[in-house]
């Protein structure tokens, strides 16, 4: 049995799992985060330095009564004015380590949604697809680009202001030292608190997205039915989701970072008496008493920032452990270690004994085979949920067979190199899929070097040149989100033109046709036929005059062949291929 994808929705990495690859990231930044930390170092130094140069101002000039004032003044004017430089530069350093942190994780991400196998996106919705490279990305930058420089600095001012008051009096320097017991003790706490509660408010916040979505894609259906109440009542309860998380997670907040903020007041209260009295007793200069307040009042931005930035920090690394669990926890459909190049010339298909089923459940295909002649067209039939689809989605690897193989040129599709093996094999689906870009540019998509000549051949072949006059530029125009401003059947005739012009030696069209009308129908089919002479072709229709195209039918049934031929000695033949069209045959 073939190896499986994982696609089941992996749990989010531990915290230092998720701590380590963020770190790995910031590392690609190392030069930028070096110059950041510089600035940081040289920011607490000047910050320490400036109330040395008070303490000596105070004690050597104003209480000495000399006049050597002014060079205390001018010295800490030009040390305030550098460290209003290095803050800028730290600061602007470290953004740039966020946003680009930030592209850099929206890139893996982006570039793992092209990779991942389309089972990937049965199991996902829209929304929380798009979360994880938008909503859980801000965090991230935010911790990255202001927070973690910030934490050491902070770190950094609290030592080395330690020290100084610890070189200045020990004594005094224990008194003040009274609130950091209990500023740790209180930090971890709410860390450990709200941390569960940072990866609730993320994932609520995935569900409001996807919602939103649901309704904003499906707006066509919502309106027409009348369930615009339904579906803001969906909207509705995920967005109060979210808003009882947030405010669960404030709570924490709430009673927690007050108390962060206040503790260091304690320390400042305790050099006022225990430095007080010093000073009374002469022990302590008022210069030095000075340098312990200054230095103490400096310390209570960076001891809040800690709680800040604590729980800042949660909220990054509970968005990145969720995307670093989906970059490493679902993989993309398999490459071969030494891939075969397919042969030249037009192609064969071969289904060997194959199975398939979605997700692990109750195989759809049950052993089935069937082979294809190189340029032949072949149509598949069969009652709604009988496996059409699911075995065309074998052919360019959407999904790997659970069973069996599937053979291209003769040689198991797991073997071909992926990007060959697509562009080998043009896909039209029952509902294409056009970009918001000119028609031109939607018509050249799998093929970019196309000839124009090549492009108005396929045009005239899949019926696009009867309605591309009535648009206003022509091949000019624009083309809505999705083809929105094309009718269901002038998509699917777009999206015909563009296999057409890929080129590809294997074609497979779902149901291509079911939005064109039977007239329309019948003329293209009639222009398609030659156009995909040399082409191996795999058709799943419904509708007799598609079939039309095809050298040979097989009729699937509960995803086995029971009826196999060409559709004139089927219809003969009376069995399931003629219950399957007999109605519309007597119609005609």
């Amino acid at each position: 049995m073939p190896e499986q994808v994982n696609t089941v929705d992996p749990p989010d990495l531990g915290l230092l799992p998720t701590l380590r690859r963020l770190l790995r990231l910031w590392w690609g930044e190392r030069r930028l985060g070096a110059l950041g930390l510089s600035f940081a170092l040289a920011y607490t130094l000047i910050s320490i330095a400036i109330p040395l140069l008070m303490q000596r101002a105070i004690d050597n000039a104003i209480v000495a009564h000399t006049q050597r004032l002014w060079p205390y003044i001018l010295a800490i004017v030009a040390l305030g004015t550098v460290r209003f430089g290095i803050n800028f530069s730290r600061r602007y350093a470290t953004a740039r380590i966020g946003i680009r942190i930030e592209a850099r994780m929206r890139e893996l991400l982006y570039n793992a949604y092209l990779r991942y196998p389309r089972a990937f996106y049965d199991r996902h919705a829209t929304g929380q697809v798009l979360s994880r490279a938008t909503n859980d990305l801000y965090p991230i930058r935010y911790f990255i680009g202001w927070g973690l420089v910030q934490g050491v600095q902070s770190v950094m001012m609290i030592v080395g202001a330690g020290i100084v008051l610890v070189i200045v009096n020990p004594r005094l320097a224990l008194y003040t030292a009274v609130a950091m017991p209990p500023i740790t003790v209180l930090a971890l706490r709410f860390a450990r608190r709200v941390s569960p509660l940072s990866r609730q408010v993320q994932e609520r916040k995935g569900d409001v997205t996807e919602a939103a979505d649901e309704a904003v894609v499906g707006i066509e259906m919502v309106q027409a039915f009348g369930r615009e109440d339904d579906v803001r009542g969906r909207f509705g309860e995920r967005a109060e989701a979210v808003r009882n998380t947030v405010l669960r997670q404030a709570g924490v907040e709430a009673r927690h970072l007050p108390g962060l903020y206040y503790l260091p007041s304690l320390s400042i209260a305790a050099v006022v008496y225990f430095g007080g009295r010093q000073v009374i007793a002469g022990h302590l200069s008022i210069g030095q008493f000075v340098l312990f307040e200054t230095l103490l009042l400096q310390l209570v931005w960076p001891l809040e920032a800690l709680g800040w930035i604590t729980n800042l920090g949660q909220r990054a690394l509970a968005s990145a452990g969720r995307s670093f669990a989906w970059l490493e926890g679902i993989l993309p459909l398999p490459e071969p270690a030494s891939p075969r190049p397919l042969p030249t010339g037009p192609l064969s298909v071969r289904f060997e004994s194959v199975r398939f089923a979605y997700g692990g459940e109750h195989d759809v295909l049950h052993d089935l085979d069937l082979a294809l002649e190189p340029g032949e067209i072949v149509a598949v039939c069969g009652p709604t949920g009988s496996g059409k689809t699911s075995l065309l989605n074998l052919l360019p690897r959407f999904y790997d067979a659970t069973g069996g193989r599937v053979l291209v040129g003769g040689i198991d599709a797991r073997d071909i190199a992926i990007a060959e093996l697509r562009a080998s094999v043009a896909v039209v689906t029952q509902r294409p899929v056009l970009f918001s870009v000119p028609l031109r540019e939607n018509l050249t998509a799998g093929r970019m070097d196309a000839e124009w000549s090549e492009v108005l051949a396929a045009c005239t072949a899949a019926g696009v040149d009867a309605f591309v006059d009535e648009l206003p530029d022509g091949y000019d125009t624009l083309i809505g989100e999705r083809g929105i401003n094309l009718s269901g059947g002038q998509r699917q005739r777009v999206a015909l033109a563009r296999a057409l012009v890929t080129g590809a030696r294997i074609v497979v069209f779902d149901d291509p046709l079911s939005a064109v009308d039977t007239l329309t129908e019948r003329r293209l089919v009639g222009r398609l036929r030659p156009a995909l002479a040399g082409h191996t072709v795999l058709v799943a229709t419904q509708r007799l005059s598609t079939i039309a195209l095809a050298d040979r039918a097989v009729v699937l049934e509960e995803g086995r062949i029971v009826e196999s031929g060409p559709p004139d000695e089927l219809l003969r033949a009376g069995g399931a291929f003629t219950l399957l069209f007999g109605d519309e045959l007597a119609a005609a």
